[in-house]
Parts: structure tokens; C-alpha cells; sequence
């Protein structure tokens, strides 16, 4: 697109070819120059011309940023309507249009009680069976033209799912006075719409007609129309009808005004009193009403202003990438109202005009002080509709409010998402317009929370009988809009500040054939309603809602509204106050803290019962207790282990009579930045002496049981810094050495100043407290140094090798980068169990490390927190994990890269820098994720895995697992696990070990929790955690048999095969054999091993011998391997 947009700036001005001279003006012909033709510089560095550094110009000073520039001009041309779709539709609309002009009146008057006038017009008129107790009489009067309008008409369609809109005006004198009430209106502009139906089903312009609701609503049909020929595929054609504005006042339907009378809606026959207010039915009158002379507004406005359109254009890709219920017309007069209030013009870019409305849109008020377009002092107060309704936005005659329809919870979702658009295009160091325009966002991850109510109908019921007559005078006939504001206001009450967001999902888009009633159409039809929340992630987990205090006249609202839930409770301050107090133990029971309040008020307000909600937050936090430790989550028992970590800090900072002090201890491993999904328990020591310590790895089996292994005790890792020394040697294997004999140092000075357990090694020191196992290893960067210094021809030179940029990774990186990780879940507690989640569902899929590394699926899981654009970052680790696997399926990783700035301190330059290595580089690794910490290693944690074939295979099962999840949803399953189960389809071979020797086999997904009991039983994993674990003695740490096992598989025959496995209790080891194994090829020495002769065409050739390998594999796996397979 770039090269594009260069090409054309070079050559788009080859008929002016003169140089500008030094008054900008170009140089007069000269005709005596002999006819001699100037040559026509086309090369890159000329002079630029005006028009280009006039476009320049523009750029710096109306958009962003020359690539949004291009971008935004790229999606504009992309969604423009093409040349011969308009010129189709003009001939088919002229057509179209002589033949509805050509419909005659009969003269007929029809009694709209009985069926005569479905009979003669053999259509069904599109009414509810609710209004056939209304009594009007109907003729027909025909129309004196018909219009095209919405955006067509104003030149900002979208060719995507575009609906033309053609609007007839019905004549006034098809209403008499008294039509305005009880339905008798829309009884009568269903059968004028009827009666067009019927002499268009004799059209042969047209391929299928059907009705439908208008904007969801029950009791405005229009006409949709497909078009015969080519336009079927591209349009759709929307018959709507409206009302001359001489067919009623407008004051008649003023807000405070009642046009639906209770006799008739609630069959109170004796009752004469007119009633309360109906604002939101004479809404549905006066939206025909006003309708002409809106939209000539919106013509006038947008009149030759090329820009405001675009900008139009621009927001409704925007809106309709985030599924916001606000249409297009309100777009469109918000547009012409801050040109009236002129805080925007056609001067400005597209790009100034949408920013302009998305800061107007963050600081707007229309909830509370409103907005009108009417400058008229004979219109009704804005304060009477503020009175009626939720959001208002008043059009030029004052009385209508376009946004009658819009609950606030729209409203709200519309300013926080202008709010968030506005941070985005100030957000120097990423660019917007992906985010903004190309980004769609689904429901399952930009909410946290999603209520779903199973029947729709018994909550519609329930409801009805609760809600209170003025409200149900107001709606009508329409019940589910009624629902919606019910239940949002009941929400909005009850979870206060625990969510930042409440968005009604309405799904009533609902169309049937115009032969058929809507009763008969929507059988099989079901209504869905459900409720997105976004969670504030400080108060979302709180267990007390405290209310007034006793002694005040809102103590007494507080406790009519929570009923038994309210309690008088006094608090550390001093003061009584009224509380509500929740049930919530563990850290996923404080997460679904806003399930419990939605079904207790559900229950006390409506009698409906939990079982009819269906809630999609914690489907997956089973995946996150500790089975072992009788279903502990793994936020608790992290939390243990940082505590005894820092206790362990205190007293290795203070060791005495060591040659050099300890200055610093940082934790490396994944369960300091509370990312390990399986965090250590703390373990007591076996009385057994042969099953203490090392002395013993494993135990021979004895007539024919099963053989004894030591408990699977992972190793906590940190790393030690020394203060500092000039006497380190310059020799590798004497710093080596040194090394050891600190460690050795350290270990003798643990157990005895503190009478720690501890064991010392050549590489580390391992140490016990209280049950839980640390293993220490010093670090400093003179090694690193050493590793990376060579000696060629008597010259010193420094270069990286592998060991040396491992060591790096691991003692100068990685704490770094644990550090912030810790950070990241601190400033948001969903990042730690979200890590968690990936790492399971990978390894659960057999892509266990090396494959992936676990470092870098903690890097993937923090990039919804760290670049959660479109949506802010999550809050419940479900959410979190959905918008990690659509990341992997979505990204193209070939072309695209993330950097995690976790402090936001990088420069612009630094940023370019990366980009650049990443645009240039010819061996970059598969996945290029670099961080602010990387240094000269950018994306380090991805160099040597995982490969384009590994990234391939997770792409594919995000994608799968996203698409198990949706449907899972859609059906409304409480258990999603089947997310976990793998399939062992596509390998070539399945190496099945016994399951009791698996280490974590109780980790599983299919494995229940383990009750608590006092003692760790043979080969069954550590003890679980509890109070006055000790441990005397240094077990065996981090002895994973399976593991080991596939070590040894690897190093032998990594040339033949890949291996997979599930490190997570898995008793399978998936084999894939390489490409070129099954392939005949000559004897050479370097590919003797494994081979063996066969004849092909008489000569002899050599093949890898598939059954030795096999047999082999279980020769080394002898006692621990129960079956192999081998898929045909």
C-alpha cells in the first residue's frame, strides 16, 4: 500500500514537469528553444512538485500520521459503493418506482377487526395478535412519491450488508383525529404496508419480500425487499412508511402527554381515566412524523461537504466493529449537530472530524443534561424528557427524542469506547487505526462476565407481574425493550461499583414472509437476552457492600432493597452500618462474587431461580486448584511459597563469615510471577530411611508391584548476587570452580546459623524451609563475559555463543523479566491464573517445553493486559485466555511482531529500532515477541523455539478451541474441559506409559480433587499443604520420570522424530516421525545410523528402520512404558 501510494506521488504530476523556481512559480514557456523537448525527470530524489508538498502539508497538519493517512483512504475506497452497483440499482429503482406509482386506489374501506382485507390482498397484515382488539377502519390512498433516503441517499454507505432505505409518505387523510391512540396508527400503517406488499409480490422486479421490525420493535413493520439479477448479492432494498407532518400536532405527542389508554392495554373496562404518560409509544408515532424533516436536514447539512461524509463513514465502521445498537441516522444527526454547534466543519480531515466527535461523544452528558438540535422556545423542556427517558438527544422540531429506542447502557458503552478511541490516537507508540477500524470484537472477549437467561419468556412473565403500571403503559405491546431497562436498572443498583460497564446483547433480528403472521412465522424462533459486564478489577472481587449507616432515612431503602441480605455490622472505624456480606473462600469464589449477587436479586425481586441463568465467567477455574492439595487454587498457594521466599531472602542477606556478602536474591521460576500452574506443596519427610533423601531415586519393583518412585518436588529457582569483587578469576573454569566453593560456603552457613536443610553443588545450593524447596545459584555478569571471550591468531575477540546467551537468558533476563511479570499480575490479578490457563491448554495439547516455551507463553498471556486495544485489559482469567488464543489464531506471525513495554519507559527510537531488526532480519524466529528488558537479544525467549511447523499447530487449535468454546456457549454448557482434551489423531505413534508412574497424574482435567488427608502416600506427590509441614532432609527435586525418559528420547533420535507430551499428569508420548524418514536414499557414512537395506528396482537402498527405532523405544523405556502404538 505504501509502494502504492510512492508511486503514484512520483508520477501523478507528469504534465506539469517544470522546476519551481525561488518565487514558487513555474518558469514561462520559451518558444525559442528550437522545438527541443524537456526530459522528464521520473527519479526518486527530484524536486517535489506542489501538489505533493501541498499533500504533505495537509498530512502534518490534518491527520496523525502519513500511514494513517493511507490507511484511513484505503478503507474509504474499500467500502465505497462500486460505479456499476449504483448505476444497476438507479435502473432497477426507476423501475421499481414506476410500478409502485402505478398502484391505483379501489375505494375499498376495510374493517381492520376481520379478515376481508388479508383475503382480498392475500397478504397477512404484519400486526401482533395483541392489537386485534383494536377497532379502525382502513382505505386506501395512494401516495404521491416515493423517496430514496438514510445513507444511499446521503452518499456514506458502507457496501458491506448495505440496505438501501425507501421511504413513501403516506397520506394524511388516511388518519382520522382518534387514530393517535391505542395502536389504531400502526394498526393502519400495517395495512397500507400490507396492501404495497401485495401488488409487490406480483412484481417481477423482485427476487423475495418479507416483513420485519424495525429496530427490534414490535409494532413498526417495514418491507425487505431482495432484488431480481445481480443486486441480490450486494443489497438489500428496506420499504419503510411515514406520515405527512399535517396529519397530527406535534404537541399531541409531547412526553407528558398519554396516548395509550389503560382500559385498553390492562382490559380494565371501567376504567375512563386517561392515565400516566406514554413518552415511549408516542415515540413510535412521532418518529414518522418528523421523519421528512430530519432527513432534509441531514441533506442540507451534508450537502457538498465531502468530508463530514467520509467521517460518517468512518464512524460506522467503528461502531459496527464493536456491535453497538446505535444506527447510523444517529450517527449522521450527532454529525450536523456539532456542525450547528460549530464544533466541527468540512474544512477538517476525516480524521479531525472523528476525533472531534469521539472527544465530544468521552465529555458528553446526554443521560443527564441531554442534547437538542431545536433552537425553538415553544418546544417542550429538555427536562421533561430527561424525566422519561434514560438518553435524549432532541431533533429540530423539539419534540422528538432519536434516541427514544437506546438504553443507557449503550449509551454508556458508546462514551467509554470514544473515551478509549481518543487514548488510542494519543498513544504515540502504536498505530490506532488497526484497533479502531479493522479490529472486530466479540462478546466472549470483551466482557468479562456475560447473563444469559435460558427462557425468555417465564423471565418476561415474571417480570410483568412485578414491574409497576406506569412503566407498563409506557412500552405497550413491546415487552423485551421494557425487560431490558428493567434489568438494567435492577443490575446497575446491585454491582454499583463493581463494573465499569453494563451492555444489554439483544438478538430479535427476526424476519418472516409476508403470507404468514408473525405469531405463525416465530415458532421455532427464540428470542435471546443477555448482559456483558466488564468488571472494575478493584472492586469487582469485594466480599462486603457497605451501605448507610443505621441511623439514616437510606438505611431503610438499603434494606427494602436487599431484603434478608442486609445486615446492621460494625466496622474497624467504629461506625454501624448496614452490609451485605458475601459467601467467597477461594480466589475464584471472589471472582464470581457478581454471579452470586445477580442470582440472589433475581431470585428476591422475581422468584427466579439460578438454574435459569446462565453465567459465562469460571467455566475453566477448575483448571486452576490443585487437585492434590484437595482443590487449593493456585494464587494460595503461590502466595505460600513468595512467603517463605522472602522469609528465606531475610536470612540469606544476613548470613555471617561468608567471604563476600549477599547483596540480592531474585526468584526466577514461573511461581514468583504467580504463573505456574502447578506451584510447589510443601512436603514432609518419609520415616522410611530408604525413601529419604537421594539415597534412593527409584526402588525395583518386588513381586510384581508397582515400582516405588520419589514424590515429583519441583525446585523453586533464584538467583544469588554477590557484593562486589575485583578477585573473580579470568579463567572460566577457575570462575567455575570459585563458584562451587561459594555455594558450598553458603550451604555449610544455612545449616548452622539458621538449621536449614541444604545441599550443595557444583551449580547450585539446594535449601528446605518450611516444606518447600528453593535451589539458589549465583550469578554474575563476568561469566557471561568469559563464555562469550575467543582467542583467534593471539587476538581476543567477544562473541555470543549459545551457552553464553543462555546464561544471560537465565541470570541476567529472566529475573528482570520475572520481576515485572509480578509486577503485571499485581496491577492485574487475572494476568497470573490466565498464564496459568495457556500453559495448561498447551500442554494439555502436547506442546509442552521445548516446543513452546514457558516463558514465552507467559510473554503471550500478558499481551491482552499490556495491548489489549480494541477493549481494556481483562479482568476475569477466562476472558483472558479467550483473547490469547484468538491472538494466536488471528496474528500472521511471518509478518507481525509484539513488543511488551511493561513500564512504558522505551523511546520511539528504541521501538524502531526492534521494528527494524525485525523488518530486515532473515532468520527471525517463528514467534517475535520482544520486551523492554531484551537488550541486544530482542525476542530472546523465541530465538531457538518454537518452530514454524509448532506455531502452525497452535494456530490451528486456537482457532478449534475457540470455535468448541462459542458453541459450547451458544448451547449454554457449564462444563467446557473438553477445551483440554487433546487428540491424538495425525501421529505416527503413541508411546502409552503407566499411569501411576506419571508425575502431576491428579492434575489432569478429568481428575476430581484430592481430599485433604495428613500424609503424603507412596509415589502419590507431596504432601498437601498445611500447617507445620517440615521437612529434614533435601528430597529429590525435580525428578519428573516422564520427563526424563523423553530426555533421553530426544537426544538419541531428535534426528528421526519429535516428541510430544503433557507435562501436567499426561500417560501418552506422541511420536511424529521427521519428513525425509520414510524416504529411500543412498548409503553414506554421516546418515549410517539407524538405517537399513532394501531393494528398489533391483538396486539396493537404504531406509530408516521404523520397527528397530520402535523396539528401542521401549527397550529404554523398559518398567515405565506400558504399550506402543502404531498408527497405520
Amino acid at each position: 500500500m505504501v509502494e502504492k501510494e510512492m508511486k503514484s506521488s512520483i508520477s501523478e504530476d507528469d504534465g506539469e514537469t517544470n522546476i519551481i523556481n525561488e518565487n514558487g512559480k513555474r518558469p514561462a514557456e520559451d518558444a525559442a528553444k528550437d522545438g527541443k523537448k524537456r526530459v522528464r525527470t521520473k527519479n526518486l530524489y527530484r524536486q517535489p512538485t506542489a501538489k505533493e508538498l501541498n499533500r504533505l502539508q495537509e498530512t502534518e497538519n490534518l491527520f496523525n500520521s502519513n500511514l494513517f493517512r493511507l490507511q484511513i483512504e484505503e478503507i474509504l475506497q474499500e467500502v465505497e459503493l462500486k460505479e456499476k452497483t449504483i448505476k444497476r440499482f438507479n435502473e432497477w429503482y426507476n423501475s421499481l418506482k414506476q410500478y409502485l406509482l402505478s398502484i391505483s386506489e379501489n375505494g375499498t374501506d376495510y374493517d381492520l377487526s376481520e379478515k376481508a382485507i388479508t383475503k382480498q390482498l392475500k397478504v397477512k397484515l404484519p400486526i401482533s395478535n395483541e392489537l386485534n382488539k383494536t377497532k379502525a377502519m382502513f382505505k386506501f390512498l395512494k401516495f404521491k412519491d416515493i423517496d430514496i433516503v438514510g445513507s444511499y441517499a446521503s452518499e456514506n454507505a458502507i457496501s458491506s450488508k448495505l440496505i438501501v432505505d425507501l421511504q413513501i409518505t403516506v397520506p394524511a387523510e388516511t388518519y382520522t383525529k382518534n387514530d393517535s391512540i391505542n395502536y389504531r396508527y400502526h394498526k393502519k400503517r400495517a395495512a397500507y404496508l400490507a396492501y404495497i406488499a401485495s401488488h409487490l409480490t406480483k412484481s417481477d422486479l423482485i427476487e423475495n419480500i418479507h416483513y420485519s421490525w424495525l429496530n427490534g420493535g414490535r409494532t413498526k413493520p417495514v418491507l425487505d425487499i431482495n432484488p431480481k439479477g445481480k443486486l441480490n448479492n450486494v443489497l438489500t432494498v428496506r420499504i419503510n412508511l411515514i406520515c405527512e407532518e399535517e396529519a397530527y400536532k406535534l404537541h399531541r405527542f409531547s412526553p407528558g402527554r398519554n396516548n395509550l389508554r389503560e382500559s385498553w392495554l390492562l382490559n380494565e373496562e371501567n376504567n375512563a381515566e386517561v392515565g400516566p404518560p406514554t413518552p415511549y409509544y408516542n415515540s413510535s408515532v412521532l418518529c414518522d412524523l418528523t421523519a421528512k424533516i430530519n432527513e432534509d436536514f441531514i441533506k442540507q447539512t451534508l450537502a457538498n461537504s465531502h468530508n463530514l461524509k467520509q467521517a460518517i463513514v468512518l464512524l460506522k465502521i467503528w461502531i459496527r466493529q464493536r456491535k453497538l445498537s446505535v444506527s447510523g441516522h444517529v450517527i449522521s444527526m450527532l454529525i450536523c449537530c456539532l456542525v450547528q454547534m460549530k464544533r466541527i466543519n468540512n474544512i477538517m480531515s476525516s480524521y479531525q472530524i472523528i476525533r472531534n466527535v469521539w472527544i465530544y461523544l468521552k465529555t458528553s452528558d446526554w443521560d443527564t443534561k441531554g442534547l437538542s438540535l431545536c433552537k425553538a422556545e415553544d418546544s417542550p423542556p429538555i427536562d421533561e424528557f430527561l424525566e422519561h427517558f434514560p438518553v435524549v438527544f432532541l431533533d429540530k422540531t423539539g419534540y422528538y427524542n432519536i434516541c427514544w429506542q437506546m438504553c443507557k447502557g449503550t449509551y454508556n458503552a458508546l462514551r467509554r469506547e470514544s473515551a478509549m478511541a481518543v487514548d488510542m490516537l494519543d498513544h504515540p507508540k502504536i498505530n490506532s487505526f488497526i484497533p479502531l477500524f479493522m479490529t472486530p470484537v466479540v462478546p466472549l472477549t470483551q466482557f468479562d462476565h456475560i447473563i444469559r437467561f435460558k427462557n425468555i419468556q417465564d423471565l418476561k412473565t415474571s417480570i410483568l407481574k412485578v414491574v409497576p403500571k406506569q412503566n407498563k403503559l409506557n412500552y405497550g405491546i413491546d415487552e423485551l425493550p421494557l425487560v431490558v431497562e428493567t434489568l438494567y436498572s435492577l443490575f446497575s443498583k446491585g454491582l454499583t461499583d463493581r463494573v465499569d460497564l453494563i451492555l444489554q446483547l439483544v438478538d430479535v433480528d427476526f424476519t418472516w414472509s409476508v403470507k404468514s403472521t408473525p405469531e405463525k412465522a416465530q415458532d421455532g424462533f427464540e428470542e435471546k437476552l443477555s448482559f456483558g459486564l466488564v468488571l472494575n478489577s478493584s472492586n469487582a472481587s469485594r466480599i462486603v457492600d457497605k451501605g448507610p449507616e443505621a441511623n439514616l432515612p437510606e438505611a431503610e431503602q438499603f434494606r427494602l432493597f436487599w431484603g434478608d441480605k442486609s445486615e446492621l455490622r460494625r466496622f474497624q472505624d467504629g461506625t454501624h452500618t448496614e452490609a451485605c456480606v458475601w459467601r467467597a473462600r477461594s480466589p475464584a469464589q471472589r471472582r464470581a462474587v457478581c454471579a452470586q449477587i445477580v442470582d440472589y436479586l433475581m431470585h428476591l425481586k422475581y422468584g427466579i431461580p439460578s438454574s435459569e441463568i446462565y453465567h459465562i465467567c469460571g467455566q475453566l477455574d477448575s483448571m486452576l486448584a490443585r487437585k492434590e492439595s484437595g482443590g487449593d487454587h493456585m494464587e494460595e498457594l503461590a502466595v505460600k511459597v513468595l512467603q517463605t521466599f522472602d522469609e528465606l531472602r531475610r536470612d540469606l542477606r544476613a548470613l555471617t563469615q561468608l567471604p563476600l556478602e549477599i547483596s540480592a536474591v531474585y526468584g526466577t521460576s514461573s511461581v514468583f510471577s504467580y504463573c505456574s500452574p502447578a506451584p510447589a506443596l510443601p512436603s514432609v519427610s518419609d520415616p522410611r530411611a530408604w525413601r529419604r533423601a537421594s539415597t534412593c531415586l527409584l526402588k525395583l519393583p518386588q513381586d510384581d508391584k508397582t515400582p516405588y518412585i520419589p514424590p515429583y518436588t519441583p525446585a523453586n529457582k533464584a538467583i544469588v548476587e554477590l557484593t562486589h569483587s575485583g578477585k573473580w578469576p579470568g579463567d572460566i573454569d577457575a570462575f567455575r570452580c570459585l563458584k562451587a566453593a561459594f555455594h558450598l560456603q553458603i550451604s555449610e552457613r544455612i545449616s548452622q546459623q539458621y538449621t536449614l536443610p541444604s545441599q550443595a553443588y557444583p551449580t547450585h545450593v539446594d535449601v528446605m524451609k518450611n516444606g518447600l524447596a528453593f535451589r539458589l545459584e549465583i550469578a554474575h555478569p563476568k561469566e557471561v563475559t568469559l563464555l562469550r571471550r575467543e582467542m583467534e591468531n593471539g587476538v581476543v575477540k567477544f562473541k555470543e555463543s549459545e551457552e553464553s546467551v543462555r546464561l544471560q537468558c537465565e541470570t541476567v533476563l529472566l529475573p528482570r523479566l520475572r520481576s515485572a511479570l509480578h509486577g503485571l499480575h499485581t496491577k492485574h490479578p487475572a494476568y497470573g491464573p490466565a498464564a496459568c490457563l495457556l500453559k495448561r491448554w498447551l500442554s494439555s495439547h502436547l506442546l509442552s517445553p521445548p516446543h513452546l516455551p514457558a516463558t514465552l507463553a507467559e510473554l503471550l498471556a500478558a499481551i491482552p493486559f499490556l495491548l489489549p486495544s480494541p477493549l481494556s485489559p481483562p479482568t476475569q482469567p477466562t476472558t483472558a485466555l479467550y483473547r490469547t488464543l484468538r491472538l494466536l489464531a488471528d496474528t500472521d506471525w511471518r509478518s507481525q511482531m509484539f513488543l511488551l513495554d511493561f513500564n512504558d519507559d522505551m523511546t520511539r527510537e528504541e521501538i524502531s529500532e526492534i521494528e527494524r531488526k525485525f523488518t530486515e532480519s532473515t532468520t527471525k524466529p517463528a514467534m517475535f515477541i520482544a520486551t523492554s528488558y531484551d537488550g541486544e537479544l530482542p525476542s530472546a525467549w523465541s530465538t531457538s523455539n518454537p518452530s514454524q511447523q509448532v506455531v502452525a499447530r497452535v494456530q490451528g487449535l486456537a482457532k478449534a478451541t475457540l470455535q468448541y468454546v462459542e458453541k459450547g456457549v451458544e448451547n449454554g454448557e457449564e462444563n467446557l474441559l473438553g477445551a483440554f482434551i487433546p487428540s491424538l489423531a495425525g501421529y505416527d505413534a503413541l508411546i502409552r506409559v503407566h499411569s501411576g508412574l506419571a508425575p502431576l497424574r491428579s492434575e489432569r482435567a478429568d481428575s476430581r480433587p484430592r481430599a485433604n488427608v495428613s500424609a503424603s502416600p507412596a509415589g502419590a506427590g507431596a504432601s498437601p499443604a498445611g500447617a507445620g509441614a517440615s521437612c529434614d532432609v533435601v528430597p529429590v527435586l525435580d525428578f519428573h520420570l516422564v520427563e526424563e525418559y523423553l530426555r533421553d528420547l530426544r537426544s538419541a533420535y531428535d534426528e528421526f522424530a519429535l516428541f510430544f507430551h503433557d507435562h501436567y499428569g499426561g500417560d501418552v508420548i506422541a511420536v511424529l516421525w521427521r519428513p525425509h524418514v520414510k524416504e529411500h536414499r543412498d548409503f553414506q557414512i554421516i546418515n549410517a545410523n539407524g538405517v537399513r537395506p532394501v531393494k528398489v528396482s533391483g538396486e539396493t537402498k537404504y531406509k530408516v528402520n521404523i520397527e528397530a527405532i520402535i523396539e528401542d523405544f521401549r527397550i529404554l523405556g523398559k518398567g515405565l512404558v506400558a504399550d506402543i502404538v502404531v498408527n497405520s
